[in-house]
């Protein structure tokens, strides 16, 4: 009985934490499109998109700022260390704007097999998606959208 909630407390923290990573990135809508079949960058996060790339877990915050991007965007380990070991996304570069969408992990991953992290993605191609049986270091399991970039 201990050990199912603390296995309780441990899911809800990681939802509090996972939020916590929304605050670094923003909501352009391609964890929406993703989990409701193949699509665009450009049809999700807007026609304006001049490049995409795609963000691994472990991501580098210079690495993401020498593609255009705030730093402050990026999960590190010293400050969502969780995020940075588990969160993938998009980043866009569009006009003024440097965005990236970072995935919940129980409902999208960005980097499956064969992805490359900080690999150029075409905004006009199609993503493909797959669904796949992913368990997490909590024991739960959850069907989770794996992204294929063509």
């Amino acid at each position: 009985m201990l050990r199912g909630m603390l296995r309780k407390i441990i899911a809800i923290a990681s939802a509090f934490a996972l939020a916590g990573c929304g605050a670094h990135g923003t909501e352009m809508g391609l964890q929406d499109a993703a989990l409701a079949g193949d699509f665009t960058v450009a049809d999700a996060a807007g026609p304006d998109v001049e490049r995409a790339y795609v963000f691994c877990p472990y991501t580098d915050k210079a690495e993401a700022q020498r593609l255009g991007f705030d730093p402050e965007d990026v999960p590190g380990i010293d400050d969502n260390s969780q995020a940075w070991e588990t969160a993938s996304g998009i980043g866009v570069i569009a006009g003024d704007r440097a965005e990236i969408e970072w995935f919940d992990p129980r409902k999208v991953d960005a980097c499956g097999s064969g992805v490359e992290a900080y690999g150029e993605i075409d905004p006009a191609a199609t993503v493909r998606t797959a669904t796949e049986s992913r368990e997490f270091a909590d024991g739960e399991t959850a069907e989770v959208t794996v992204l294929r970039f063509e």
